[in-house]
């Protein structure tokens, strides 16, 4: 049996999503700052790294400013308190898997970047095509599974006094609300989402394991710093894509509250929400952490020191490692 679902405001939540909201949507714009006036001499893998962290700073905006979700798990349904509030979960299935596409995208770039002008390392154009072809369709196609699943307005309330006639007090006095059907529909909606997503997982590891393959092979031609600039530079994309998967606790739980019934569901899924809208400032953390020019640049200005283990670096010499790291 299900738990009882509490349709009052949750006042935590709600401030919680202004704070972190604001405190996210600076850590978005220092990254932005980095990439476009830190990186002058960075080539074109600069924008791919870009266009992740400004998928990023919408997702931040729209939930935690344009929409601030109150899921009432473990229904399939919840309302917004923001400016923005019809749809807004589909919208933010959409921006989360964009954001782990883009960086999937920034892997291949970056491979291919590395490899230069060997083509046995090179992945052919015919086979970048086709992911982004996937990534593109997988996309839409989840996203509108996902769509098809929510209850037309004109047919909420029949639906509810049909299904959850025990709720229909209190779904009337929300100021709005959306609600998804738990039907085949949706098992068919997570077979899609969970084979895609492996389908690209293995894909991303295919692309890794060629870039480690390649740099081990070019170890020896290339001088030591050129080599661990490159290394760094791959790490640091290894630990923002790992920083991702806090996106997806929301909906895995959710999978999980359905199929599986979980008891406590509304409490949990809403500290996963709250967990979910870390994601911002352990990726910009992550991506100063592990650059070097950036995290020399942040002792600099916000420290007033330089990074350990990095020397003093002029605005000529940063240039030119941040170069390297994308070269």
């Amino acid at each position: 049996m299900l738990d009882a679902v509490d349709f009052s405001e949750p006042h935590w939540l709600i401030w919680y999503f202004h704070v972190i909201g604001v405190i996210s949507l600076n850590f978005d714009v220092f990254s932005v700052y980095l990439i476009l006036f830190k990186s002058s001499h960075v080539d074109s893998f600069r924008f791919f790294l870009l266009n992740f962290q400004i998928a990023c700073m919408f997702t931040d905006i729209h939930i935690t400013f344009l929409m601030q979700p109150v899921p009432l798990y473990p229904l399939m349904g919840g309302y917004a308190l923001g400016f923005l509030a019809t749809r807004f979960s589909t919208i933010v299935v959409f921006l989360y898997i964009y954001q782990v596409a883009s960086m999937i995208v920034c892997f291949v770039k970056k491979n291919q970047t590395i490899s230069g002008t060997l083509t046995s390392f090179s992945i052919p154009r015919f086979l970048i095509w086709f992911l982004l072809g996937f990534l593109m369709v997988y996309t839409v196609t989840v996203v509108g599974m996902y769509y098809s699943l929510s209850v037309k307005e004109s047919d909420k309330m029949q639906f509810v006094k049909e299904n959850l006639p025990e709720y229909q007090s209190q779904f009337k006095s929300l100021p709005n609300f959306s609600i998804y059907q738990a039907n085949s529909m949706l098992f068919i909606m997570v077979i899609v989402a969970v084979t895609g997503g492996l389908l690209a997982f293995l894909f991303f590891m295919a692309v890794l394991y060629n870039i480690f393959r390649m740099l081990s092979f070019m170890k020896i031609q290339m001088s030591a710093n050129t080599y661990k600039r490159h290394r760094a530079a791959v790490h640091s994309l290894i630990a923002q894509f790992a920083t991702s998967s806090v996106c997806f606790l929301p909906p895995i739980s959710l999978v999980f509250v359905v199929f599986f019934k979980l008891p406590y569901a509304q409490v949990l899924v809403e500290l996963l929400l709250a967990i979910a809208c870390t994601h911002s400032p352990l990726n910009v953390s992550v991506l100063v952490a592990t650059f070097p020019p950036y995290r020399a640049f942040f002792c600099r200005v916000f420290l007033r020191k330089e990074a350990a283990g990095l020397p003093a670096l002029s605005a000529k010499t940063s240039a030119v490692v941040i170069s390297h790291l994308s070269t």
